[in-house]
């Protein structure tokens, strides 16, 4: 029998015995019936384990057949055998369906590289279409380029051909002026004429007789190209520079705010004592006369500085005391002497008292003051009593034989002749301001403000920083004094050539080391700029010190822009926000150097001294305007990495050839000489950059030139001198050794104590500032070391205050002065600086000086506290805000580290507290003032866009002074004005409507309807209008606005935009020459009547009347009623008349002017020609047909006469006429008229020439008018294409009128027909 084992390895139990039916195996499986009792023992077991082992108690046979025979068993089978065959169908299915997708993904990968090799083929297609735009792109910047550049070289040359033609025009016109003359037997016979050096001259005025109107309105002998520019005023005259309707031509009044705008451009005319906003005046006085000096300066000097003060500068008492038993060296009696000459070259006004004797230097004081140039400097001479020495009766007898000298004669009593000297100073200061001492001052402050500076000014907001564009001024000035011009030939050429250039450059960048003449280079070349190119913009800034406020960009930028405002009619305000300003400047630049014919250039100076240039510079890198040429310098060591890829010029050291050249020159400035074995020193020591730095060649001949005076000290200095290897090595020798020729035992020390001082301020220091911070300190030794460090190039004088004349001056100074416990030193004087500051600020002496030195001192030794409380003192924020000094302001409140918020809050309380506690400030602080300081804190906020805060500012100064004044008063008026421009900024223009209006009627009521501010609220109404789209209430209002002004006194200029120093320049002549002169004379009419027409080119109507008329009754007083100077102002009364709309006054002048000149000349003489043509003019608008034809016959024969029958003047007198015969409806007359013309403009201008197509259409128009439209409508075309096809005169606009009316559109309607 075999075993139980064998049995089992049956096929189909494989899955029994092995696996379970999930097929995992965990043992064997048997089939045991459910019903059946076992024999026996049958020991099953389940596991593995129990299959090799006989079970016990049965038979094998018996147990398997009870397996073989169970049903259930079967079934399972079964439902496995499916189940089995089923999955088996599933993974052959699975099987197909993977076969069948990897298929599919093959087909799908090929498809895709494909789609990769198209899309590859496609994607460099689309670069190579890039490639080529570029290439495109690039080919057209290129001719772009191209095109501009020709464009422009086009234009230059055009420009230049049109002047010289012009100036050959003009030549031959005065050759034909002279020839006719003579042909007449005229020669002039005034002597003074050619010998004016006043505005004939400038206006090109060469008629004897001195007649303005004549001189200017004289016709060229040809049709010159350059006159055809002037806008014409209708068809019914072919307008030659004759037919004007009015006294000008050459001159236009449009012209004067940009003439005004461009003073800055003038420098070398004006005394440097006018740039600086300090006037000096000189008093010299012996010992005798001590006591009046004394009283003068105690009771008179503050008067006289609250008076400069207002006009924004400041007074500045010089008096150099010496004892006469004082015994001085010979150096000593040399500095003074030097000092002396030095002060009064500066000073605007010498004063000088004289009793019985003279000191030893009071012949060289009334020597160089008035003896040596009489009338050339302001001089008042107090002569005390009767008796006197010999010498000081020949002084008094010199100064009474000059005659140009206002004299005190005879007073007794020291105070007596200190009060009379205060009157004469007084009405001198008058002329040296430009303040009209007879003008009446209301009392009432308001009303003060509206009459002076304009209420735009009340609480300190001028469109532009006066004293910043003196401090350029001055600065260029100084610059182009210099004596070193060596080797700037080629540079000039570069600088040309960049100017003009053509299309958009970046700017042009000056490198060089410290002293190499930047500086000076471009204040040379600006000047022959400006001489070269005058109707070229050309605007500078130079930077000083880093410090200083010139080295702040946004300072830098509010000044130009509102340089730049300037060329534009109706500027906009300027505002003081720096966001806004550095955002609108370059927009500004475009703007005008494009509406500019000669563009614009702007010059900035040491453009990395700029404080965060980079950051408020940045414009300077994007694309600059067209027409716009920056010119920049640098030093070559700290200039920006980003700016050294802009176009360079490299400044380089002097040659040994230079060098030479520029010490002989310094040297022979100073009147020394400089032997051949100092100068061989001197070259052989000058052969590196650094001692060939011009700067350090000067300083060096200006020593030795100083030595030369004294025997044996060149030698000793100049081995002492070439031992230093740079420039401030070199100041720091120069310092040493004139201390020691400064100080003496009684003030050691003195030299470098001035020059500490100087070192830790920030923009300088004034003489009385020094002289209150060292009390040992006086004129008579501050006079000699000024004096002295400036001709040796240490110090300079600017806006009055002592600073340092280069940057290396101020490392030599540290060194010099400091050594190495400067940082001590420096922080314990700032705080000496700072208390005395601090004294002056109760509101009677807050200055500009103390708001900007103050707050810089606090900053630099890091006291907040201190800091906050002085920017918090209103009087300064005022000062501060009146000079756009915003950003400045915003940064000390960023180091205190408070927010705009903060700021707001803190400057509300710091008015409240001084509104709650007014009573204890006696008088100096009232409520008009505190509303002053609401106000100037509102445009503050509006500037910076907090319009909340802001209006609640001015709410409160409109609520003051309504409370203060009245509620109809002219200022309240004007806080109603600036609260209705912030609620319109806002965009509540219904409330800004009603507060316009408001004010509008509070200004007629108290000013009358003709006054300037109602004509400035009419325009700020008529402009809200226009943001609403309103047009049909704006333009009543306009006109209205403009009739005001036409009617009003004031220049078209408004005076807030005007610069002080022109005005008070031309009144300065008539109040100079009745000073020295007398009130009645020849010449002082002639000056009235010059300085009446100035007045009229303003449009200050009133005062030019009265002036012309001053000189009409001087004239006839002086020399009878029928003198061709009586003509003269005839004719000018007459066309001031005639423009201002009064002919009825005109009529008589011109017909009396007529009758003199025609007893003194010729008939056909040209000064009767103007009258006549004036005349008839006047006659026809005043339909005086029958007056003004016999008018314009005549001058049709003179011209005839003068010119010939062919010539264009003969033309236009032609086409006059016809036009006065066609207003009368007399064709007949008229038509051989125009023919006749239009013969002599074709034959002697071209058939293409403007003036025939002015002919034209005037012929045209009298065709319409006869019903002729088809010879009309012919004459018409040919008149406008000749008109677009004019290229040459762009500027020049055909007439819109005719003698019938407008039949402008009727005309092109029937054309179109």
């Amino acid at each position: 029998m075999g075993t139980g084992g064998s049995f089992l390895r049956n096929p189909d139990d494989d899955d029994i015995l092995g696996t379970d039916l999930n097929g995992s195996s965990h043992g064997v499986i048997k089939r045991i019936p459910i019903e059946m009792k076992p024999r026996g023992k049958l020991g099953l077991r389940s596991g593995v384990g129990s299959l090799g082992k006989k079970p016990k108690g049965g038979s094998l046979r018996s147990a398997l057949s009870i397996d073989l025979e169970n049903p259930e068993v079967e079934r399972i089978r079964k439902d496995f055998e499916m189940y089995r065959l089923n999955k088996e169908n599933e993974i052959a299915n699975m099987q197909k369906k993977e076969q069948k997708l990897e298929t599919e993904n093959k087909r799908l990968r090929a498809e895709l590289l494909v789609l990769q090799k198209t899309c590859n083929n496609m994607r460099q297609e689309r670069d190579a279409a890039v490639e080529e735009k570029y290439q495109a792109l690039t080919r057209a910047a290129a001719f772009e380029h191209d095109r501009d550049k020709i464009q422009r070289m086009f234009k230059i040359f055009r420009e230049t051909k049109e002047g010289e033609l012009q100036a050959l025009l003009r030549a031959r016109r005065e050759l034909e002026n002279k020839l006719t003359k003579i042909a007449h037997g005229y020669f002039s016979d005034e002597n003074d004429t050619a010998s004016r050096t006043g505005l004939d001259g400038v206006l090109g005025n060469s008629n004897p007789g001195g007649d303005w109107w004549t001189a200017i309105e004289s016709e060229p002998s040809l049709g010159s190209s350059a006159h055809l520019h002037t806008t014409l005023r209708g068809p019914e005259f072919a307008h030659s520079m004759m037919e004007m309707e009015g006294p000008f031509t050459n001159v236009h009044k449009e012209d004067w705010s940009t003439a005004l705008a461009n003073l800055t451009q003038i420098v070398p005319t004006i005394p440097e004592h006018a740039l600086s906003r300090t006037l000096r005046l000189y008093i010299s006085a012996p010992r005798d006369c001590q006591a009046e000096v004394d009283i003068f300066t105690k009771e008179y000097h503050s008067k006289l500085n609250g008076l400069c003060e207002n006009e924004g500068r400041n007074l500045l008492l010089v008096h150099l005391h010496l004892e006469d038993d004082e015994n001085l060296s010979s150096l000593a009696l040399e500095h003074q002497q030097k000092a002396r000459k030095h002060q009064l070259e500066r000073s605007s006004i010498f004063l000088a008292f004289l009793g019985d004797s003279i000191n030893k230097f009071s012949s060289l004081e009334f020597r160089l003051a008035h003896l040596d140039a009489p009338g050339v400097k302001s001089a008042v001479f107090c002569f005390k009593g009767n008796k006197s020495s010999s010498d000081a009766r020949e002084l008094r007898n010199k100064v009474r034989d000059s005659g140009s000298a206002k004299i005190v004669d005879g007073y007794t009593l020291p105070s007596r002749g200190a009060e009379q000297a205060f009157h004469e100073v007084q009405k001198l200061l008058h002329i040296e301001l430009g303040i009209d001492s007879k003008k009446e001052k209301l009392e009432d402050p308001g009303f003060e403000v509206m009459d002076g500076e304009g209420l735009d000014q009340i609480s300190g907001s001028g469109v532009w920083d006066l004293n910043s564009d003196f401090e350029q001024m001055e600065a260029m000035n100084f610059s182009v004094k210099s004596s070193c011009e060596l080797g700037f030939e080629k540079h000039y050429e570069r600088l040309n050539v960049h100017v003009l250039s053509a299309g958009p450059l970046p700017p042009l960048l000056i490198l060089g080391p410290s002293g190499s003449g930047r500086s000076l280079l471009l204040a040379k070349w600006i000047q022959l700029q400006i001489e070269k190119s005058p109707s070229c913009t050309v605007l500078y800034h130079f930077v000083g010190d880093e410090s200083s406020v010139s080295a702040d960009p946004i300072v830098m930028i509010r000044r130009i822009t509102a340089q730049l405002m300037q060329q534009v009619s109706s500027p906009p305000p300027l505002t003081s926000d720096p966001a806004r300003l550095v955002e609108e400047f370059p927009r500004w630049l475009e703007k005008i150097s494009s509406k500019t014919p000669g563009g614009a250039i702007l010059v900035l100076d040491s453009l990395d001294r700029f404080q965060q240039a980079e950051v408020h510079l940045q414009w300077l890198l994007d694309p600059l305007p067209v027409d716009t040429r920056i010119i920049v310098s640098a030093h070559e060591d700290t200039c920006p990495q980003p700016w050294r890829s802009w176009p360079t010029l490299q400044v380089e050291p002097l040659s040994n050839k230079n060098v030479k050249e520029l010490v002989r020159a310094e040297i022979a400035t100073f009147d020394a000489s400089i032997s051949p074995e100092d100068e061989t020193k001197v070259l052989t020591h000058c052969r590196n950059p650094m001692t060939c730095n011009p700067l350090y060649v000067m300083v060096l001949a200006r020593h030795i030139a100083e030595c030369n005076k004294q025997d044996g000290k060149v030698l000793k200095h100049l081995d002492a001198l070439l031992t230093s290897t740079d420039t401030v090595g070199l100041y720091i020798k120069v310092l040493e050794l004139l201390r020691v020729d400064l100080e003496s035992h009684e003030n050691r020390g003195m030299v470098r104590t001035i020059l500490k001082y100087l070192y830790v301020s920030r923009s300088g220091l004034s003489e009385p500032e020094l002289m209150d911070l060292i009390p040992d300190l006086h004129w008579n030794f501050l006079a000699p070391f000024s004096a002295i460090l400036i001709d040796h190039l240490v110090l300079k004088y600017h806006s009055g205050l002592l600073v340092f004349a280069h940057q290396q001056v101020k490392t030599a100074i540290r060194d010099f002065c400091f050594g190495k416990e400067e940082a001590k030193a420096v922080v314990q004087l700032r705080q000496e600086l700072i208390q005395y500051f601090s004294q002056l600020l109760s509101p009677s002496k807050v200055s500009c000086r103390v708001a900007d030195e103050l707050p810089w001192l606090f900053k630099q030794i890091g006291d907040k506290e201190g800091l906050k409380n002085c920017i918090l003192n209103m009087f300064v924020f005022q000062k501060m805000y009146a000079r756009g000094r915003c950003d400045e302001l915003l940064s000390y409140w960023q180091f205190i580290g408070a927010d705009k918020n903060s700021m707001t809050q803190a400057y509300f309380t710091a008015i409240k507290k001084m509104e709650d506690s007014i009573a204890q400030y006696n008088g100096t602080v009232t409520l008009p003032r505190i509303a002053d300081m609401y106000e100037t804190l509102g445009q503050f906020l509006k500037d910076l866009g907090h319009l909340n805060q802001a209006a609640s500012a001015l709410q409160t100064a409109l609520e003051i002074r309504e409370t203060a004044l009245d509620p109809d008063h002219p200022v309240v008026a004007h806080s109603l004005h600036q609260l209705a421009g912030l609620h319109a900024q806002w965009g509540k223009f219904s409330t800004a409507e009603a507060l316009y209006k408001q004010a509008l009627d509070i200004y007629e009521n108290a000013l009358g309807g003709e006054h300037l501010m109602v004509a400035k609220e009419l325009e700020a109404l008529a402009i809200l209008y226009q943001k609403q789209d309103k047009h049909d209430l704006a333009e009543p209002l306009k006109k209205k606005a403009l009739q005001v002004r036409k009617t009003t006194n004031t220049p078209r200029t408004p005076p807030a935009r005007t610069p002080r120093g022109v005005d008070p320049l031309q009144r300065r002549a008539l109040q100079l020459e009745e000073l020295c002169i007398g009130p009645d004379s020849p010449a002082l009419a002639r000056t009235l009547n010059e300085l009446g027409v100035l007045y009229y080119l303003q449009n200050n109507f009133e005062t030019a009347e009265s002036l012309l008329k001053r000189s009409l009754e001087m004239r006839e007083a002086l020399l009878g009623p029928d003198h061709p100077d009586i003509a003269q102002s005839l004719n000018n009364l007459a066309a001031l008349y005639n423009d201002r709309k009064q002919p009825d006054k005109a009529e008589p002048l011109y017909e009396r002017a007529l009758h003199i000149r025609l007893q003194s000349h010729n008939p056909d003489h040209p000064s009767v020609a103007s009258i006549i043509k004036h005349l008839a003019l006047l006659y026809r608008r005043q339909s005086k047909f029958d007056k003004a034809e016999p008018m314009y016959k005549q001058a049709v024969e003179i011209r005839e006469k003068t010119f010939g029958t062919q010539h264009p003047s003969v033309a236009t007198a032609l086409v006059n006429l016809a036009v006065l015969y066609s207003q009368q409806n007399k064709y007949a007359e008229a038509e051989p008229l125009y023919e006749k013309a239009l013969k002599i403009y074709e034959d002697s201008l071209g058939p293409s020439h403007p003036r025939v197509a002015e002919t034209l259409r005037n012929l045209a128009v009298m065709k319409y008018e006869l019903k002729d439209f088809e010879t009309a409508a012919k004459l018409y075309k040919r008149a406008t294409e000749i008109k677009d096809s004019d290229a040459a005169y762009p500027g020049k606009g055909m007439s819109r009128r005719s003698s019938s009316g407008d039949t402008n559109s009727t005309i092109k309607n029937l054309m179109q027909t």
